[in-house]
C-alpha cells in the first residue's frame, strides 16, 4: 500500500476517492482492533430473545390484515356488497392511491419526529393501533339501509382510511430496526424475525378466512344440500327455524365477524412491541448528528439524494417488480379458481396453504442461503422459481391426477419466491442505509422504508383499476357462478394472473444483477461507520489511514458505491 499517513486530529477530515479503482481501506492499530472486538462482543446480546420475538410478532397482524384485504376484497365488494365492477374499480384505485400518497407524507413526518421519553417510533405505533382496529372492522361491514351509491362512499372512505392508518403503524415499526441495536448482524436477525412472522400472518389470515369464503357466491350458497336443509327445517319446529335465522345471519355478516376475530389478533400482536421493546436513544441521536462543517440538507435535497442513490434505486426497483407480481397473484387467485381453473376450484384453500405453508417452511433454508451467497443473487434465484407456475396457469384445465399434481408441485416450487421476496429486500435496506450514511452523513431511515413500498402501491392501484375494467368489459356478472359466465371472462382471468407477474419478475432479476453492494462491501461499510462514530467521540486520538487516494477535507465522503 502507498500513501501511509498519520493524522493528529481528523474530526473534520473526510476521504475522497480519486483513483480508478475507487477503493478505500482503513488500517486499524491494535487498540482499534481490540475496541472493535469489544464493541462486537457488547453488541451481540443487545436484544434478548423475548425482545426479538416481541418486535418480530408485531409484523404478523399487519400482514394478516394486508393479506385478507388483498385476497378477499375484490370478491367481497363484487359478490357480498353487490357493487358492480366499475364502482369496485374506483374503490380499489382511490384507496391504493391514497395509500401511496400518504406513505411519503408519513415518512417525512416520522423522519422529522423528535425523540420522546417513549422513543421515536413507538408513539406512532401506539396511536395507530386503535385506529387500524376500528377501520378494519368497518371496511368489512355493510350497512343494510344504504343504497349502492352510499355503499360506494362508505367503502371508499373506510378502505382509504385503513390504508392510511396502517401506514402509520408499518413505517415506524420497520424503521425501528435501526434504533434497536448497534450490531449489523443483530439488525439482520430481527429483520428475519419480523419477516418470518409476517409470512405466518399471511398464512393465519387465510386459515381464518378462506374456509368460510373460498367458495363465496350465491349459486354455491343455494346448492342442493343447503336447499334440502332449509326445506326440512321449515317442516319442523320453531327451534329449527331459529337455527335457520342464525345461519342466515352468519352468511350475511360473516365478513364482519371474521374481521372482529382478526382485530383481536391484531391488538394481541401489536401491543408487545409497545410495552416490551425499547429504542436506544444513543442510536437515534447518532443518526441525527451532523458534522459541524456540514450544512443541514433540506427535504428536497434529501429526496434528491435518495432518488439518485444507485443501490437504493435498484432495491426499490426490484422490490416493486417482485412484490407487485406476488400481489397480483394474491388479488386474482380466488377469481382464478372460481372462473379460470374451475376443475379444481374446491382446492383453493389447499393451494393457498401449500403456497404460504411451504414459504414458511423454506425460511430456514433461505436464511442459510443468504449467508452462503450474495443476497441479490439469491433473490434472482427465488424470482426464477416462480416462473414455471406462471406459465402453467395458462394451460391447466382438467382435474386429472397428473395435472393437479403438476399444479401443486409448481406451487411448492413457487413458494420459494414468496420466501425470498419477504426475507431478502428488507435485509438489503440496512446495507443501503449504511452506504448512504458514509456518503452523506445522514440516515433517513423512515424515508428509505417509506419509498421501499410506495412504488408497489402506485403500481398495484393502477393494475387493480385496469383489471376491474377488464372484468367489466368482458361482461362479468355479479353473484353469478362460472358456468353462467362467458368464455371470454374465463380466459381473461388466466391472463390477469400470469403474463404480467412473469415480466415483472424478469425486470426484478435485472435490477438485482446490477446491485453494487456485495457482502464484503457491506462489512467494510459497517466497520467504517464504527470508526467514524469513534472518531467523533475521540477527535484527538491517533488514526492510521492507509489509502490509494489522497486525504482531503470535504463535507461528506465522495466515494461512489
Amino acid at each position: 500500500m502507498s500513501n501511509l499517513k498519520q493524522v493528529e486530529s481528523i474530526s473534520d477530515v473526510q476521504f475522497k476517492i480519486a483513483d480508478d479503482e475507487r477503493t478505500l481501506e482503513i488500517k486499524l492499530d491494535q487498540s482499534d482492533k481490540d475496541l472493535a472486538k469489544e464493541d462486537l462482543n457488547d453488541s451481540k446480546n443487545e436484544l434478548s430473545f423475548f425482545e426479538k420475538i416481541c418486535f418480530g410478532v408485531a409484523g404478523l397482524p399487519y400482514q394478516a390484515y394486508f393479506c385478507a384485504i388483498g385476497v378477499f376484497t375484490t370478491v367481497y365488494l363484487l359478490n357480498n356488497a353487490g357493487l358492480p365492477p366499475k364502482k369496485t374499480t374506483y374503490i380499489l384505485f382511490i384507496s391504493r392511491i391514497t395509500d401511496a400518497i400518504t406513505d411519503p407524507i408519513y415518512g417525512l413526518i416520522v423522519n422529522k419526529t423528535k425523540i420522546t421519553r417513549f422513543g421515536k417510533m413507538k408513539p406512532w405505533i401506539a396511536v395507530s393501533i386503535p385506529l387500524c382496529a376500528i377501520s378494519y372492522i368497518m371496511m368489512w361491514y355493510k350497512p343494510e339501509s344504504f343504497s349502492e351509491n352510499q355503499l360506494f362512499i362508505w367503502y371508499t372512505f373506510w378502505h382509504s382510511f385503513q390504508f392510511t392508518v396502517i401506514t402509520g403503524y408499518r413505517i415506524p415499526h420497520t424503521a425501528m430496526t435501526m434504533y434497536l441495536s448497534h450490531s449489523k448482524k443483530e439488525r439482520e436477525i430481527i429483520t428475519i424475525f419480523r419477516m418470518g412472522f409476517e409470512m405466518i400472518g399471511l398464512l393465519l389470515a387465510l386459515v381464518i378466512q378462506a374456509p368460510f369464503v373460498s367458495t363465496d357466491s350465491n349459486c354455491i350458497k343455494l346448492n342442493t344440500s343447503s336447499r334440502f336443509f332449509f326445506e326440512e327445517a321449515n317442516e319442523t319446529n320453531t327451534t329449527d327455524i331459529n337455527m335457520i335465522d342464525v345461519i342466515s345471519n352468519w352468511e350475511k355478516n360473516k365478513y364482519t365477524y371474521i374481521a372482529i376475530i382478526m382485530t383481536f389478533i391484531f391488538i394481541a400482536g401489536t401491543l408487545p412491541v409497545v410495552f416490551f421493546v425499547k429504542e436506544k436513544p444513543e442510536l437515534i441521536k447518532a443518526v441525527k448528528e451532523k458534522d459541524e462543517i456540514k450544512k443541514k440538507a433540506t427535504t428536497l435535497q434529501e429526496l434528491k439524494r435518495i432518488f439518485t442513490f444507485k443501490p437504493y434505486l435498484l432495491i426499490i426497483g426490484s422490490t416493486i417488480f417482485t412484490t407487485s407480481s406476488i400481489q397480483i397473484i394474491q388479488n386474482n387467485l380466488q377469481l382464478y379458481f372460481e372462473y379460470g381453473y374451475t376443475a379444481i376450484k374446491s382446492y383453493f384453500m389447499l393451494s393457498i396453504l401449500t403456497l404460504l405453508g411451504c414459504a414458511i417452511l423454506f425460511v430456514p433454508f433461505w436464511k442459510i442461503l443468504m449467508t452462503k451467497m450474495e443476497k441479490n443473487h439469491a433473490l434472482m434465484i427465488g424470482n426464477l422459481l416462480m416462473i414455471p407456475l406462471l406459465i402453467g396457469v395458462l394451460f391447466f384445465k382438467s382435474n386429472s391426477v397428473g395435472e393437479v399434481l403438476a399444479f401443486f408441485l409448481l406451487a411448492i416450487l413457487a413458494a420459494n419466491c414468496f420466501t425470498a421476496a419477504f426475507l431478502i429486500p428488507p435485509a438489503l435496506i440496512p446495507e443501503a442505509l449504511d452506504a448512504y450514511y458514509i456518503k452523506y452523513r445522514a440516515k433517513p431511515d423512515a424515508l428509505f422504508y417509506t419509498f421501499f413500498t410506495v412504488g408497489t402501491k402506485i403500481f398495484m392501484a393502477i393494475y387493480l383499476g385496469i383489471s376491474q375494467e377488464i372484468l367489466d368489459l368482458v361482461g362479468y356478472k355479479t353473484n353469478v357462478c362460472s358456468e353462467f359466465q362467458s368464455a371470454t371472462l374465463k380466459s381473461s382471468i388466466k391472463y390477469l394472473i400470469s403474463p404480467t407477474p412473469l415480466i415483472l419478475l424478469l425486470f426484478s432479476c435485472i435490477c438485482m444483477y446490477f446491485y453494487p453492494i456485495d457482502s464484503k462491501k457491506a462489512i467494510e461499510n459497517s466497520e467504517l461507520i464504527k470508526k467514524i462514530n469513534k472518531r467523533r467521540e475521540n477527535p484527538a486520538e491517533l488514526f492510521i489511514v492507509e489509502s490509494t487516494s489522497e486525504l482531503v477535507t470535504n463535507d461528506y465522503v465522495e466515494n461512489e458505491i
